[in-house]
């Protein structure tokens, strides 16, 4: 038996790796994309660049592993039914409560590795991807910026520009609106230059106008002229609380007695058991579907994790509206009872999955 075991652990454990890195090549394509809209084109190198989406990759550890490990053990055990093994394995008197022991074994295995992933990696990746984008923001500050559009990226500042020279900071044909308390000043200008001074972002203005007015004494409407003038917009602060449950890890959760913050420790919780959850189920359908089920075994996969997130989604958005923290749980509990049925049928042969294909 445990050269069985050792068999059945060595596949798995390639095939999640290679489904692992696939996914994640996939997250970070997407994320690559995300990020270069951002920085590329704004005088940051690609280093900074890949720097920033490194940093970011294991906020995505916890949800990539549930992925692969489902993945792979459906593509392991249609592959071994295709060659006859699981034939062979059972006229040896093998059954199939024996050979799924390396699945509990292993996915119990990832979905510790998931808890950590998502409690303590994922948050921390974030902060420090937080950090990074905001030690680029620093820099060239006309990142936040983009031609021809509303930006909004600074609390309270808005600006709408026609040109940027990211290489010099230097922005053409603008209008920047400042939002302070009662008080909302509107300036246009030709020319306009954004530089960083230790902690503060400061707008020097060349040949421009500004209108200001409280909204209190609206009667009391301001229209200047001027040809220089330097305006202080934003002031980054030195010490990041990181407030958003997303940037806590365990610890700091389990003090948070928010509803907020009981639903993300929660929802966490409800995720890094996934793999093994579903990885259970996916092995009872695998083993019960019939030869020549590669593709249908793949697609069954797919529609589980499909339907797992839906749930887990909408779970998360019903519990904090809810007030009942608990409902986070909720795709476990549904998927934990359809694994111990589909498991127990497939342990006692009951389970037969008729796709069409032939045996």
């Amino acid at each position: 038996m445990k050269t069985l075991y050792r068999y059945i652990s060595g596949e798995l454990l390639k095939l999640v790796f290679i489904s692992f890195l696939l996914f994640l090549f996939v997250i970070l394509v997407d994320r690559a994309s995300t990020i270069a809209e951002t920085v590329l084109g704004q005088g940051v190198s690609f280093f900074d660049f890949l720097s920033v989406l490194l940093k970011g990759l294991p906020a995505f550890f916890g949800i990539v592993i549930p992925i692969s490990f489902v993945i792979s053990v459906i593509v392991l055990f249609i592959q071994m039914g295709n060659n006859n093994e699981l034939v062979a394995l059972k006229s040896c008197g093998i059954s199939v409560k024996q050979i799924s022991v390396p699945i509990f074994f292993i996915g119990l295995l990832f979905s510790l590795f998931s808890f950590y992933s998502l409690m303590f990696l994922a948050p921390e990746s974030n902060v420090a991807m937080k950090k990074e984008l905001e030690k680029l923001l620093k820099k060239k500050i006309t990142m936040s910026i983009s031609p021809k559009n509303f930006s909004s990226n600074f609390p309270g500042v808005t600006f709408y520009v026609e040109k940027v020279f990211p290489e010099k900071g230097l922005i053409e044909n603008f209008m920047v609106s400042l939002q302070k308390k009662s008080e909302l000043l509107t300036i246009f200008g030709k020319k306009g230059t954004l530089r960083t001074v230790g902690d503060t972002v400061f707008l020097d203005i060349y040949n421009g106008s500004a209108q200001l007015i409280n909204w209190k004494k609206p009667e009391e409407f301001k229209l200047l002229k001027f040809k220089d003038y330097t305006v202080e917009l934003y002031r980054f602060s030195k010490k990041e609380k990181f407030s958003a449950e997303k940037y806590k890890t365990l610890f700091q959760l389990i003090r948070d007695n928010s509803v907020e913050g009981r639903t993300e420790l929660l929802k966490r919780v409800c995720l890094s058991l996934s793999p093994l959850i579903v990885g259970i189920l996916a092995f009872s359908v695998a083993v019960s579907l019939p030869r020549g089920s590669m593709g249908t075994g793949i697609a069954f996969g797919l529609l589980l994790i499909v339907l797992y997130y839906i749930l887990y989604t909408v779970s998360k958005k019903v519990a904090v509206k809810l007030g009942n923290p608990a409902l986070s749980l909720l795709p476990d509990i549904i998927f934990g009872a359809l694994s111990a049925v589909g498991y127990y049928g497939a342990i006692k042969e009951k389970l037969s999955i008729n796709t069409g294909t032939r045996w």
